[in-house]
């Protein structure tokens, strides 16, 4: 009977080790197979019958996107009515991966040689020197007027409202308006109001130097004069 325990026991624990051993199997199958990113296959690796895709080298009738094209009826000329297309593909570049598309093309055009100079209006080049001169009074007069006019134009603003008129007639309004005229009451109140509490501040300060003096001569009058007792 002892025996017969001893080896239910013996084969209940062969067979608890043998499930053991096929879960961490099953987990080790389960765990994702990865490589290094940097990593380059050397062995058992065929590269006889592998074509190396290339824009410098066509496609042949091999290709599964070529013998689909020619099935919908491309014959390897240019897309459209007139067959003005393009045949050859847009070429790919290197680029700064921090610029959008069309950026760098952009940049290049604008800082190229030829175009960072203004190209000249027509007009300027049948200007002559003397057409030059004129422009050049005409415009040293115009700036001259409108120093003028902003000189003139001080005398219509208002600086409680920091509003500019260009027209008396404008300036006449506002002064009598409720906007400038609520500005100005409100104006006046603060000042009286800053006023009276300045005089308040004097006073108080007044009555207090005034009670400091008092208390010092009392003290001198003790310490000078102390008091006999008899």
């Amino acid at each position: 009977m002892a025996n017969r325990w001893n080896n239910i026991r013996q084969e209940t624990i062969t067979q608890n080790k043998a499930q053991v051993k096929r879960r961490e199997e099953y987990d080790d199958l389960g765990e994702d197979f990865r490589l290094p990113i940097n990593h380059k296959p050397t062995e058992n690796l065929d590269l006889d019958n592998v074509e190396q895709a290339s824009l410098d080298t066509q496609l042949t009738s091999s290709n599964i996107g070529f013998r689909l094209l020619q099935k919908m009826g491309w014959k390897g000329k240019g897309l459209g009515k007139d067959e003005q297309g393009m045949v050859e593909p847009i070429k790919a570049g290197m680029r700064d991966p921090k610029l959008g598309i069309g950026k760098q093309e952009e940049d290049d055009f604008f800082t190229a040689e030829e175009n960072i100079q203004r190209k000249r209006l027509d007009v300027e080049l049948e200007e002559t020197e003397e057409h030059v001169k004129k422009r050049e009074v005409i415009a040293e007069r115009e700036q001259k007027i409108q120093s003028e006019v902003k000189e003139i134009r001080k005398v219509f603003y208002c600086d409680l409202c920091n509003k500019q008129y260009k027209l008396a007639m404008e300036f006449e309004v506002h002064l009598s308006s409720y906007d400038h005229n609520h500005r100005k009451r409100f104006k006046d109140m603060r000042d009286m109001h800053g006023s009276s509490s300045r005089d308040d501040r004097q006073k108080r300060e007044q009555l207090r130097q005034e009670r400091e003096m008092a208390r010092f001569a009392q003290m001198y009058t003790f310490l000078c004069f102390p008091v006999q007792c008899y």
